[in-house]
């Protein structure tokens, strides 16, 4: 049952977040006093990735899809344009795509599982896109960013 849905998903299972403009935002993210002081090449990169997990999101509602450090960084930059966040996420799923920041803290075990849902992200992500699921350390090479492909500790 599960490969009908995602053979019968692919065609168009992004169009509409392709269609999300994030302009404003990644300016944001620019911005060095405001923002991350990102490049514009960071922001696109983030941006590409970021469209990808919300298509994630959406097609399996039910599992801790698990952002990476650009991702959740662009994710949260997101959720600070309240009213936009609102918006795009009805247009997404249809209802607020809350934000849980805490995935992993409390505990061994919750740590084992943000581990554990991470590793089913990727293999998902890989699955669905045929790219492994890294962040910005595969263009960058500065030290801060060898966290970039690391599970953040929210869903």
């Amino acid at each position: 049952m599960e490969t009908l849905r995602i053979e019968t998903a692919k065609p168009n299972f992004m169009e509409d977040i392709e269609s999300l403009d994030f302009s404003m935002l990644k300016l944001k993210l620019q911005d060095k006093d405001e923002g991350q002081g990102w490049t514009i090449v960071q922001c696109n990169d983030a941006e590409y990735q970021y469209k990808r997990f919300l298509a994630l999101k959406r097609m399996y509602p039910d599992k801790d899809i698990v952002p990476n450090g650009a991702i959740d960084k662009f994710w949260h930059q997101h959720i600070l344009d309240t009213v936009q966040y609102a918006e795009d996420c009805e247009q997404i799923f249809g209802y607020f795509l809350h934000h849980f920041p805490y995935f992993g803290m409390n505990g061994t075990q919750d740590a084992q599982n943000l581990t554990d849902a991470f590793e089913e992200t990727k293999d998902l992500y890989y699955k669905y896109f045929g790219e492994e699921y890294v962040g910005m350390a595969k263009r960058c090479t500065a030290p801060k960013c060898r966290t970039q492909c690391k599970p953040m500790k929210c869903k």
